[in-house]
């Protein structure tokens, strides 16, 4: 059958869709840079820097949500299980005065049975919504038992590595290396399209694809000139580079369009729909162990009770925002990195102009309210 190509997200409409989320980053970072509050403060490489290491742990998560809310479905307990496997990890770290891979591999470990958990349920019916916000309360619960409700601090030397730099020589030959890759791939992608009957790519295209991303290196390069790259930016570029490759080049992520466009019709097609189902929970709940332990790093140490707190919240507005329809089936990660670099910048510039939190929230709110909207209306 021709599922599997026809399954492909839509190269057009979802090109179209990262340029104009790719506009509106430009639009708000050039606003930011004019406004007598924040000019001079907003365009420079240590407040860049810090946007990128701050939204690094939200676009891991997001990765992963962006996968589940393509198959229908929606992963409530993120933030929970953030905080859960973060508290994983640093009980090895401090009490059993475990090594950082074990800590971490434990953490691992408990996300993807957490994962697979949601998955399990999710794949015979039960609604999403229901298996993953009964883990937001039972895994933030599980977080303070094992931690007697006590914060738990600070975390070990080599745990700390994740929140260190990498030097500026390496830094620049991983900018390097990743840019060549997507200059390749991309003119793999030009010369491949006529072979499978698609529409081939134009010149212009393909300009503009390769011009994207030498800017994009030039830019990050210039970010971390002086300091070189943050392991947690490094380990979220990974994550993305991941996904972006996981649903675009591969039959997994073509199932999971095609899942999201109608379930039924891919079961009737071959896939195995609930196999696939479980992968991703699995997937998003690995993604979250990784979100665990990173914040652990950054902050040196858990809070059970509020580590990752509304953090799925976040991941699903950054999704929303990037273009993914919560109807599934529509989307990209590509788009969840702009949607997560575009609510970041929210964040930012709102603390820079020195707005009230509370109302922050409601701003974040009617954004998120907004995307929503726009999802629909492009849907329709």
């Amino acid at each position: 059958m021709k599922l599997e190509r026809s399954a492909r997200a839509p190269l057009r409409a979802g090109d179209s869709s990262i340029w104009i989320m790719a506009g509106v980053l430009v639009l708000l970072w050039t606003l930011l840079a004019v406004l007598p509050q924040t000019r001079g403060i907003f365009l420079t490489q240590n407040n860049l820097a810090t946007l990128l290491v701050q939204s690094a742990v939200l676009l891991v998560i997001s990765v992963g949500m962006t996968m589940v809310i393509l198959i229908r479905g929606i992963d409530l307990s993120v933030g929970a299980g953030v905080a859960l496997t973060g508290t994983v990890a640093a009980l090895i770290q401090l009490k059993c005065h475990g090594s950082a891979p074990l800590a971490i591999a434990a953490a691992l470990a408990v996300g993807a049975t957490l994962g697979a958990w949601h998955g399990w349920w999710a794949a015979r019916g039960i609604p999403a919504f229901v298996v993953t916000l009964a883990g937001f309360k039972a895994y933030r619960g599980g977080a303070l038992v094992l931690s007697g409700a006590k914060g738990l601090s600070p975390m070990s030397d080599d745990f700390s590595l994740l929140a260190r730099t990498v030097p500026l020589v390496p830094t620049i030959v991983i900018i390097l290396v990743a840019l060549a890759a997507g200059i390749a791939l991309t003119l793999r992608d030009a010369t491949g399209r006529r072979r499978f009957d698609l529409a081939p790519m134009t010149s212009r295209e393909v300009a503009l694809r390769i011009g994207a991303m030498i800017a994009l290196a030039g830019f990050v390069t210039w970010v971390f000139a002086e300091r070189g790259m943050p392991v947690q930016v490094l380990i979220a570029g990974t994550v993305a580079l991941w996904g972006i490759f996981v649903t675009k080049r591969t039959r997994f992520g073509r199932h999971l369009y095609a899942i999201g466009g109608n379930p039924d019709a891919a079961r009737l097609s071959g896939i195995d729909v609930k196999r696939a189902t479980i992968i991703a929970y699995v997937i998003v709940g690995v993604l979250t162990a990784i979100a665990g332990v990173m914040l652990a790093a950054r902050v040196n140490g858990v809070t059970p009770g509020s580590q990752g707190n509304l953090l799925e919240l976040d991941a699903v507005t950054a999704v929303v925002i990037g273009g993914t329809a919560l109807a599934g089936g529509r989307g990209s990660v590509v788009g969840t990195v702009l949607g997560t670099l575009v609510f970041a910048t929210l964040a930012n510039g709102m603390n820079h102009l020195r707005i009230d939190s509370n109302l922050q929230l409601i701003f974040t709110g009617l954004v998120l309210l907004a995307a929503v909207q726009i999802s629909r209306g492009k849907r329709s």
